[in-house]
């Protein structure tokens, strides 16, 4: 039996042999854990404790709670590791990072481990000890991204960099070299880079030769011949680097970047400068400079032509209250003066002349705002448009002129519909009650010609006066679109039929070809007049033994109806005009009188009404082809047009 005093000694030296390992594991900032495969029990040091900011008397050892603190990846890699140790019966280590997810100060932890075996070589108990590396991982973390960022600072970087040891051997060159000179570094080594140096910049160039001593600097602007030939101006700056510990002269570096653009710049400033000076001596526009208690700082010349004023009487509120017309002052006391920072008030008023006439400027203010954004100032141009401002409001007169006689013309052929339509419906029916000889024979045959000759030409007028009619109502906005859905096919079929006859008399061939057309929602009645119009157009101008041809075809989300004649064609240079309200091309004078120009532009217009267009292609003597484009659908673009015609017509 080992007695109570040595009891106490090895007690004694069992918490001193602990507060040693605890000392050791503070110091080293490490924690040692144990897991015995036996019972399937865990340990953990106080360092273990310390590293997993947990308190040792309220949680106790356990696997799992370690697994969700970590990764997944982490996971995985220590359940390998064990499970290879423990059946290798080999020593281990891995690294783990904690989960982004978890509050814990340790972030990468980095651990060894041993395995314990029994007599029979079988693996009992895992010993590991572990080691907070996160800061050592950032110092690495950050070296590299440093190193990263060097290297990409001296190989992508616009500048040049060469570094020299003390003695001027080139050690190192960047890769700017080459893409800014298209010189190599073996070129420019041991002086190589004077025979590139522009004649007139050897004095310049001269100053690189000097090394800095102590932290200076030497700086020099040249100019270097290119491979191409061309010159590239360098600003360079050189410094000598020293060891930080015993401070003598370890390198020499160079720095030179392009500064092409900006020498350029600066030539052209100067010369825009000069250009500046010519400009406000003899420039028209007067450019007057303001401070900030609207004092005339600067005033060109243009003053005194445009004006006869001096810069003191456009001070403060004189070129409002005495100079500007009464008729203007009144929005001129409105303006909001200065302009906000980056924008221009432009506005036009008259103003007073030093002889008593007045003269309309069109003037561009900007106010000057200091870094703080505190008003300095204003800066104004102005320009005499007092020619302009005649000839906008004769112009103006005149179109106002014009538009109240369309609107009267467009207003009174659209309300003469019922008066011009009924006395023509009355005598088409009386005509052709007489022609079909309803309540008896005429008598005479000659009075049944007559009567076909009145009909047919009460029906070339009521046509004639439906397409003006129409033409009047897309003028004047009122065209009022029924939209629904129509089969297209069967509206061509019952266009053509109505002139079937006609193709007939004058020996035209009538082909049409609509299988498999699909329908679309449009005007029923005026998608029967565009088939109408283009398909008499196209007889009327085919000779006999000719063909017109009609063809539907569905493009994505529009239908697309074209008519070719082999008729005699349109030159190419009248084809422009063709789709305008009364405008005729035809060679023959018999043809041309046939019509009004009308059908075409009713056409043009009543396709652009269905979202659509109309487009001709012809050549004299073969024949010409007109496609009109309509959308499957029109209602919304129906709809919109009616209510910009409404607005206009309120608004106007």
């Amino acid at each position: 039996m080992v007695d109570e005093e040595t009891l106490a000694k090895w007690e004694t030296w069992r918490k001193r042999t602990r507060t040693h390992l605890d000392l050791a594991e503070r110091a080293a900032g490490i924690g040692y854990w144990r897991f015995d495969l036996r019972d399937n029990s865990y340990f953990w040091s106080p360092g273990m404790y310390r590293l997993l900011g947990e308190d040792p008397n309220s949680r106790k050892p356990d696997m799992e709670y370690l697994f969700e603190r970590m990764t997944p990846q982490s996971r995985e890699i220590i359940q390998n590791a064990l499970a290879t140790a423990i059946k290798t019966r080999s020593p281990f280590a891995y690294r783990t990072y904690s989960s982004p997810h978890i509050d814990t100060p340790v972030a990468v932890v980095d651990t060894q481990g041993e395995v314990e075996v029994d007599e029979s070589g079988r693996t009992i108990i895992l010993f590991g000890v572990c080691k907070d590396v996160t800061e050592q991982v950032r110092v690495e973390e950050e070296r590299e991204r440093v190193e990263a960022m060097y290297r990409l600072m001296t190989e992508e970087s616009g500048d040049i960099v060469i570094l020299y040891d003390t003695h001027s051997n080139m050690i190192f060159s960047s890769q700017a070299l080459e893409r800014l000179t298209g010189r190599s570094a073996d070129e420019i080594r041991n002086g190589g880079y004077k025979n590139f140096i522009h004649p007139e910049d050897m004095d310049e160039a001269n100053k690189m030769i000097v090394r800095p001593l102590d932290a200076g600097i030497v700086a020099a602007t040249w100019r270097i011949q290119h491979a191409k030939g061309h010159y590239v101006w360098l600003e360079t700056t050189i410094r000598t680097v020293y060891d930080p510990e015993t401070r003598q002269p370890k390198n020499v570096i160079s720095v030179s970047r392009d500064v092409t653009a900006r020498v350029e710049a600066e030539r052209e400033r100067r010369k825009a400068y000069e250009l500046f000076q010519i400009m406000t001596t003899e420039a028209s526009d007067m450019i007057i400079l303001y401070d900030a208690r609207a004092k005339v700082l600067f005033a060109s010349d243009a003053l005194a032509r445009v004006l006869g004023r001096k810069p003191h009487e456009i001070e403060g509120r004189k070129w409002v209250d005495d100079l500007a017309h009464p008729d203007d002052r009144g929005f001129l006391r409105e303006l909001e003066m200065p302009p906000k920072q980056g924008e221009t008030l432009t506005v036009s008023y008259r103003m007073r002349h030093g002889a008593g006439h007045y003269v309309w400027l069109e003037v561009a203010t900007r106010g000057r705002y200091d870094e703080n954004g505190k008003t300095i100032g204003l800066l104004s141009v102005a320009r005499d448009i007092t020619a302009r401002k005649e000839q906008e409001l004769a112009i103006k007169a005149a179109q106002e002129r014009a538009e109240a006689a369309n609107q009267a013309k467009s207003r009174f052929l659209a309300n003469m519909s019922h008066e011009l339509r009924t006395p023509l419906n009355a005598i088409i029916g009386f005509a052709d009650l007489m022609r079909m000889e309803t309540f008896g024979k005429l008598g005479n045959p000659r009075y049944e010609d007559y009567a076909t000759l009145i009909y047919d030409s009460g029906g070339l007028l009521l046509d004639l006066i439906t397409d003006m009619l129409d033409m009047a109502k897309i003028e004047a906005g009122k065209l009022e679109l029924n939209m629904e859905r129509v089969d297209v096919a069967g509206t061509i079929e019952d266009a053509v039929r109505l002139v079937r006859d006609r193709a007939v008399t004058g020996d035209v061939a009538l082909i049409v070809e609509t299988a498999e057309t699909p329908s679309l929602v449009a005007d029923r009645r005026a998608m029967k007049q565009i088939v109408l119009n283009l398909v008499t157009n196209a007889i009327k101008f085919t000779p006999p033994g000719g063909e017109v041809r009609i063809g539907v075809a569905q493009l994505g989300d529009a239908i697309q109806i074209t008519v070719a004649d082999t008729g005699i064609g349109i030159p190419e240079s009248e084809i422009g005009r063709l789709g305008k309200p009364f405008e005729q091309v035809c060679g023959d004078p018999m043809l041309a009188k046939s019509g009004t120009g009308l059908g075409l532009a009713l056409v043009k217009a009543l396709a652009e009404k269905h979202g659509g267009g109309m487009t001709i292609a012809s050549a004299e003597g073969v024949g010409t082809t007109v496609t009109v484009t309509l959308a499957l659908d029109s209602r919304a673009i129906a709809a919109q047009a009616s209510f910009g015609a409404r607005f206009a017509s309120t608004s106007g």
